[in-house]
């Protein structure tokens, strides 16, 4: 699963029957977003992003801990980090006018306007031309 957990109503059904169709010794790897990666991200400027995405995304540790209760065995937590990347501001600005992340989805318009406005300005001051983003992977695997 990739960046796919936090859409899902209940986990544990998900990966009691992902455990069912494993052949044994086959893996389930979920690729997620860790809460400090969350809190680390760029987009935390915006009004409220990190409290839903806090919500939304499940821990490592609980993701880990629903897992071994379905039988998972051998279950760890893996990060994969492959560089960063740097991004024209107004390039990243218009990627968050344009709601790239699901999050922004779920605010209002209004709500939406409202701190796009604040996210700008907070951008605009805190970064030169280019936005620094650390390029990396949250995996939690699990074997049958």
């Amino acid at each position: 699963m990739t960046l796919v957990i936090h859409h899902i109503e209940n986990k544990e059904m998900t990966l009691q029957e992902i455990y069912r169709a494993l052949k044994k010794g086959g893996k389930c790897v979920i690729m997620t977003t860790s809460h400090s990666r969350i809190r680390k991200h760029v987009i935390n400027d915006f009004p409220g992003v990190t409290a839903i995405d806090l919500k939304r995304f499940p821990s490592v540790p609980s993701i880990k801990k629903t897992m071994i209760k379905m039988g998972f065995r051998n279950v760890h937590y893996h990060v994969v980090q492959h560089g960063e990347e740097y991004m024209p501001k107004d390039e990243y600005l218009e990627r968050v006018r344009n709601k790239y992340i699901s999050t922004l989805t779920l605010l209002s318009e209004k709500a939406f306007q409202r701190g796009f406005k604040i996210f700008e300005h907070r951008i605009r001051r805190k970064y030169g031309t280019q936005i620094r983003r650390i390029l990396g992977f949250d995996f939690v695997i699990g074997q049958k």
